[in-house]
């Protein structure tokens, strides 16, 4: 079984370094489906996300998302590349 992701509020998601919530996304977006349907109570026993697609998940993701939207765009890798070649064809 996955690492439980502990429950963060929007204002300590703020907090944190972009990079750190973009491991934090790529966290959730691995944890597991659940096995079998889940009772109401099972899910909302534990503070920490355990499964994708319960509440506890589908809010976590929200709330990450919407601190997401407010940051400056991280380049991916290809990006990255093409910023060092341009700037290497420059010199």
């Amino acid at each position: 079984m996955a690492e439980p992701i502990e429950r963060k509020s929007v204002a300590e998601l703020e907090k944190l370094h972009t990079g750190t919530l973009m491991k934090r996304r790529e966290a959730l977006l691995q944890c597991p489906e659940p096995p079998e349907p889940l009772e109401g109570n099972e899910v909302a026993t534990g503070s920490d996300i355990l499964y994708k697609n319960t509440p506890q998940w589908n809010q976590a993701y929200r709330d990450l998302k919407a601190v997401l939207e407010n940051r400056e765009h991280m380049p991916n890798k290809q990006q990255r590349r093409a910023i060092r070649q341009e700037r290497a064809r420059k010199k």
